[in-house]
């Protein structure tokens, strides 16, 4: 019992660090982030921390670790397997322009992986995802005939963009403004991957 109560003290620790950390660069920026200022802000021993974590990236790793985790918790929740791949990807996208501009750092941690150290390992998982579901878009005729894989690439790549430059906010940009440009953005992509004319307003709405 004593041994369970003392892993439930060093981990209640370990994820104040983590959320002191996160505060702080969502507030300041990761790279303002330091050890130093992490045990001034907590009253802790330099001890304390080293005990936890060796260095301030295994604190950002482990921040990018669990913020992925809540991340694809929300967008699974988002997802409805009974609407097509247009309804989700409105949802999806729509979650994540919030996120760019709402919590910018944390947008570049978690979907850009600015701070990690392990940039460039491997493709987003949601890559696959979308190609099967452009796939299945395709079998269904919603969406014209090509390389799934290639265009899931290039659908996540062009979200990313625009949400990078949502993320640094140009001008006075509101929410409700960056929400119009995303319906731009939403509209001229299905130009290019769906199997019909544009249509009428209307029609548009059911997509």
């Amino acid at each position: 019992m004593a041994r369970d109560e003392q892993k439930q003290r060093s981990d209640k620790v370990r994820q104040a660090i983590l959320e002191t950390a996160l505060n702080m660069g969502i507030r300041e920026g990761f790279e303002a982030v330091s050890v130093r200022k992490i045990i001034q802000e907590m009253n802790y021993s330099t001890g304390v921390l080293y005990h936890h974590f060796k260095d301030k990236q295994e604190i950002i790793d482990a921040i990018e670790e669990r913020e992925t985790a809540w991340l694809h918790g929300e967008i699974r929740s988002l997802l409805d397997e009974n609407r097509d791949f247009i309804w989700n990807m409105r949802r999806v996208f729509g979650r994540m322009l919030r996120l760019a501009w709402e919590e910018a750092e944390k947008y570049n941690l978690i979907v850009l992986h600015k701070y990690s150290r392990h940039q460039g390992a491997g493709q987003p998982e949601w890559i696959g995802y979308m190609a099967a579901r452009l796939e299945e878009g395709m079998e269904g005729g919603l969406i014209r005939r090509m390389n799934p894989t290639q265009a899931a690439f290039v659908l996540w790549s062009s979200f990313l963009g625009f949400n990078l430059m949502i993320s640094r906010r140009p001008g006075d940009m509101g929410l409700a403004e960056a929400e119009e440009l995303l319906a731009v953005q939403m509209e001229m992509v299905l130009k290019g991957i769906l199997n019909m004319p544009s249509g009428t307003d209307e029609e548009k709405e059911e997509l």
